[in-house]
C-alpha cells in the first residue's frame, strides 16, 4: 500500500515528468508478464515485443475500426494474443533454454520484419496506429492513473498466480522439470499456459505503452526484438522478487526524467553493463541480505512462512495410494527391454516384475544398467525396444506424465527436489502434480476436496518419514539425508501404487537406513504398494526385499529370493566376493 500510495501522489509533485512515469508503469507491465515465464516457470522469451505490438495492432483496429468501448477492446486485444503464445509455446515446448531463446527471437524479428510495416499492422503511415484514450482520461495526468491501475492489477494477478495450483507447479516447473512430470504433470500444458498469460500481459504493456504516446508506430523501440533482449537482462539482475521487480524496471525510466542530457543513455548503459557483469559472476541475482528482507516483509507485508500440514478428517474410505483399480497379482512388467545409447547396448533383453504388495530388489554393480532401467520404466527413456506394463496395460508408448497418473512414482539417484519451495510444498506436489495433470483448468487451480485430500496425504507423508519438523524449511537447504526422506514423502504422498526408488539409503547413517528400510516395509504392508529397490546397501537390499533381481552389463545375470541370491556363484563374482552378499546378512537391516 505504501508504494501505491507513492506512485498515486507522484504525478501531484511532478507533473511536468508525468509522460516518463507512464512509460515506466507499461515497462512494469511487460516485467510482470516476462518475469511469470522466465523467473517463475524457467522459460525463456525474447517475443515480448512482438506480442506488445501485435497486442497495440489489436487494439487499435478494435477501437477505431469496430468501435468497441475502451476497456473491453484492450481486454479483448490481449485475449486475442494469447493463442499467438501458444503458437510459440507449441514447438519451443520441447526446445533447451538456449535454443528456445533462439526460437522466440527469431520470431520476434519475423513479427517486426514481415507484419509491422505492412497495412493490416501498424500501416504504411508514418504516424503508425492511432492509439485513443478512454473517455474521460484523454489528459497525461488522467491517463497516468489508468496505466496504474492496470499495473496493479497485473501485480495482483501475479500474487495471486503465485498463491494458486499454477504458481506452484510453474515454481516446480522450474526447479525440477523431471521430477513433477514423472509425478503426473503434463509439463507441455503448463507451458502453453504460462507463454498464452504472459503474452496477454506483453499485450496490455504494449496497449498501456502505445496509449501513453498517442501512436504506435513500426519503428518504435518498445516493440521491437532489441527491447525483448533488454527487458530480459534487466529481470534478470533485478534484486526483488514478484512483483516488486517491476519497480526496479521503471528506474531508468525514472532516472531519464531527473537527468535529461545526451550521457544519460550512456551512463545508464554503463551501469547496466557493470550490474549485468556482476550478477554474471555471482552465478545469479544475489539474494536479499536477512535484515533488509525481514524489513520488507514487515514493511510491505511479506508471506509468512508456510506453517506445517495440519492432519484433517479422513472423508471415506479411499486407499491413501493405488488408486488404479487392479486385481491380484497387478504391478509391473518389463519383458524384452533393450535399451541402446549410440552403437552401446546399455540393457539388453532385461525382464522382471513387481507385484503390488511386494519388495523387489535390482542390484548390480556400477554401471549395470540400473538407472538406465529406471529410466525407460517411467518414461524418461522413450527409445527402447521391448514390453512395459502397468496394471496390465501397456505404457511402453506412454510418456512419464501418464505412467505417473497410472500409478508409477519414483525417487532418483540425485534427488530431484524443487529448491527454492518449502518442504511441506515439495512434499504436496507428489499428490498435486497428479491432480493437475493434462486439464488446463484442473493445473490453473484446485477444488477445495482436492486441497483437502492434498494436505492430508503431505502431513501423513511426512509423519510416516519422521520430517515434520523440517515442513517450513526451503528444500534447497537440506542436507542428502533429509533430502531423500523429503523425496520419499513426496512420492509416499501420491497415488503411486508402484515405486521405483533409486539408492533411496544414500546419505542415510545406520539407524537412518534401518528406520527407513521399516517405513517401505510398513508402506507395502498397509497401503499394498509393490517397491522396486536400486541399492547398494546390500544389508538393506537383503533384509528387506522379498524378491531380488541382479543385473551385470546391462544382463539379468540372476533372480531369486535373498537367500537365493546371496548363495549364488555368478552373483559373488560379480560383486568380486563382496562380503555384503553374506548369508547372514540377511534380515540384519530392519531385526
Amino acid at each position: 500500500m505504501i508504494v501505491v500510495g507513492a506512485l498515486v501522489l507522484l504525478p501531484i509533485f511532478d507533473s511536468l515528468r508525468i509522460s516518463f512515469f507512464t512509460v515506466g508503469l507499461a515497462q512494469g507491465i511487460m516485467l510482470l508478464s516476462l518475469g511469470l515465464l522466465v523467473r517463475t516457470s524457467g522459460q525463456i522469451s525474447l517475443a515480448s515485443g512482438a506480442f506488445a505490438g501485435i497486442g497495440a495492432v489489436v487494439f487499435s483496429q478494435l477501437m477505431t475500426d469496430l468501435g468497441l468501448p475502451w476497456l473491453v477492446a484492450a481486454i479483448l486485444a490481449g485475449i486475442i494474443v494469447m493463442p499467438v503464445g501458444a503458437l510459440i509455446a507449441l514447438p519451443a515446448i520441447r526446445l533447451s533454454t538456449l535454443f528456445l531463446a533462439l526460437a522466440t527471437f527469431g520470431f520476434g524479428l519475423l513479427v517486426e520484419q514481415l507484419f509491422y510495416p505492412t497495412e493490416i499492422g501498424f500501416t504504411t503511415l508514418a504516424q503508425g496506429r492511432i492509439m485513443p484514450r478512454p473517455p474521460g482520461f484523454e489528459s497525461d495526468f488522467s491517463f497516468y492513473y489508468v496505466a496504474l491501475a492496470f499495473l496493479v492489477v497485473s501485480a495482483l494477478v501475479m500474487l495471486l498466480i503465485h498463491s494458486t495450483r499454477l504458481g506452484r507447479v510453474l515454481q516446480a516447473m522450474s526447479d525440477s522439470p523431471t521430477a513433477v512430470s514423472v509425478m503426473g504433470l503434463n509439463t507441455y500444458m503448463t507451458r502453453v499456459i504460462v507463454f498464452c498469460i504472459s503474452a496477454f500481459f506483453a499485450a496490455i504493456a504494449g496497449i498501456v505503452y502505445g496509449v501513453s504516446v498517442n501512436f504506435a508506430v513500426s519503428g518504435d523501440s518498445f516493440f521491437s526484438s532489441f527491447n525483448s533482449l533488454v527487458f530480459l537482462a534487466i529481470l534478470a539482475i533485478a534484486p526483488f522478487a514478484s512483483p516488486w521487480y517491476a519497480l526496479f524496471g521503471m528506474l531508468p525510466l525514472i532516472i531519464q526524467a531527473y537527468v535529461q542530457n545526451v550521457y544519460t543513455t550512456y551512463w545508464l548503459n554503463v551501469v547496466f553493463g557493470v550490474f549485468a557483469v556482476l550478477t554474471a559472476a555471482a552465478g545469479g541475482t544475489p539474494a536479499m541480505p536477512e535484515a533488509a528482507r525481514r524489513w520488507f516483509e514487515r514493511v510491505f507485508g511479506g508471506r509468512a512462512s508456510a506453517a506445517p500440514p495440519q492432519p484433517v478428517p479422513s472423508f471415506g474410505t479411499a486407499k491413501p495410494a493405488g488408486e488404479v483399480s487392479a486385481g491380484d497379482g497387478s504391478g509391473l512388467r518389463v519383458a524384452g527391454l533393450r535399451v541402446r545409447f549410440g552403437g552401446m547396448l546399455a540393457v539388453d533383453d532385461v525382464a522382471f516384475e513387481a507385484p503390488r504388495g511386494r519388495i523387489t530388489g535390482l542390484i548390480g554393480p556400477n554401471g549395470a544398467g540400473k538407472t538406465t532401467t529406471f529410466n525407460a520404466v517411467s518414461g524418461l527413456n522413450r527409445n527402447i525396444s521391448g514390453q512395459i506394463s502397468l496394471h496390465g496395460v501397456d505404457v511402453s508408448r506412454y510418456g512419464p506424465a501418464a505412467r505417473g497418473r497410472l500409478g508409477l512414482g519414483r525417487t532418483f539417484q540425485i534427488p530431484q527436489l524443487c529448491e527454492t519451495l518449502s518442504v511441506a510444498t515439495n512434499v504436496a506436489l507428489g499428490r498435486e502434480a497428479g491432480q493437475a495433470g493434462s486439464n488446463p483448468f484442473s493445473q490453473i487451480v484446485a477444488t477445495r476436496t482436492e486441497r483437502t485430500i492434498t494436505r492430508k496425504s503431505a502431513f501423513e507423508s511426512m509423519e510416516l518419514c519422521g520430517i515434520t519438523d523440517l515442513a517450513d524449511l526451503q528444500a534447497g537447504s537440506l542436507s542428502t539425508g533429509q533430502r531423500r526422506l523429503v523425496e520419499l514423502a513426496r512420492a509416499l504422498s501420491g497415488p503411486f501404487d508402484i515405486l521405483l526408488l533409486d539408492e533411496p539409503s544414500s546419505g542415510l547413517d545406520h539407524e537412518e537406513t534401518e528406520e527407513f528400510g521399516r517405513i517401505l516395509q510398513r508402506v507395502v504392508q498397509e497401503r499394498g504398494c509393490g517397491v522396486v529397490l536400486v541399492e547398494h546397501d546390500m544389508s538393506l537390499v537383503m533384509g528387506i526385499c522379498d524378491h531380488i533381481y541382479v543385473l551385470d552389463f546391462g544382463r539379468l545375470l540372476e533372480d531369486g529370493k535373498p537367500v537365493e541370491i546371496a548363495a549364488s556363484p555368478k552373483v559373488r563374482a560379480a560383486y568380486l566376493g563382496s562380503e555384503e552378499l553374506e548369508p547372514e546378512t540377511i534380515g540384519g537391516a530392519v531385526s
